[in-house]
């Protein structure tokens, strides 16, 4: 069942000749445009897993769905159908996704900046206010770090030859640090000199066998120096 103002809804923008006031048109768009994220988001989250940013994003976006629900209730205004959870489909990688996700929340800041001149209503411009800060401010920025990550760390693994499906296969929690740490500091050109192209064509499980052993010396001598062996006049 469609809703009876699918077009504007799908348009995302203000008809000033339909038959429905200003502030009823922007307020079921800006919910109509959190349905959306909130379904990708979700859909992210379930094919792989409940990994930062999108994880807390989605629920960031259900207190927004709520928050419109409340205008929607203080204004009169019926909630528009949300048909995004059954036509909602993701990429098949994650840097994919992240880059639909930082289009997506520039769009919606984009959307506020356009719905907010035309509502006069205070209560409705904070809200709104409200809403395209949250995501200028907090998910755009969580997102574009996400992708910068997706990146160079794909940008690492095609250093070695290794495809960039494989550049998010889970090797444990140690291998994935070291490989998300220097695959940002690999980035950086000559910043290390020989060691920089060491750490750039060395195998992610080999650095982090590199790193625990290091460790593991660190660790010995660390105690050797608190418990000294005794001298055979002690």
């Amino acid at each position: 069942m469609a809703n009876y103002d699918e077009a504007i809804l799908r348009s995302r923008r203000i008809q000033p000749a339909a038959p429905f006031p200003v502030i009823h048109q922007a307020i079921r768009i800006a919910m109509y445009d959190e349905y959306a994220a909130r379904a990708f988001y979700g859909r992210v989250v379930e094919a792989f897993g409940p990994q930062a940013p999108f994880a807390s994003i989605v629920r960031a976006e259900q207190q927004h769905v709520a928050a419109l629900g409340r205008l929607c209730e203080r204004f009169g205004i019926p909630r528009p159908l949300d048909p995004f959870p059954g036509e909602t489909t993701v990429a098949a990688t994650w840097r994919a996704n992240l880059e639909r996700a930082v289009s997506g929340e520039i769009a919606n800041v984009q959307l506020y900046r356009q719905l907010l001149p035309q509502v006069s209503a205070p209560e409705v411009q904070r809200v709104f206010a409200n809403l395209q800060a949250a995501s200028l401010d907090n998910h755009l920025p969580a997102f574009q770090h996400a992708l910068q990550q997706a990146v160079a760390r794909e940008s690492y693994h095609a250093a070695q030859g290794i495809p960039a499906s494989q550049a998010y296969v889970r090797h444990g929690p140690l291998t994935n640090l070291v490989e998300q740490g220097f695959s940002l500091l690999a980035r950086q050109h000559g910043a290390f000199g020989l060691l920089g192209s060491l750490v750039r064509n060395a195998h992610p499980a080999l650095l982090a066998g590199m790193v625990a052993g290091g460790a593991a010396v660190h660790t010995l001598r660390q105690r050797a120096q608190a418990h000294p062996p005794l001298s055979p006049e002690d």
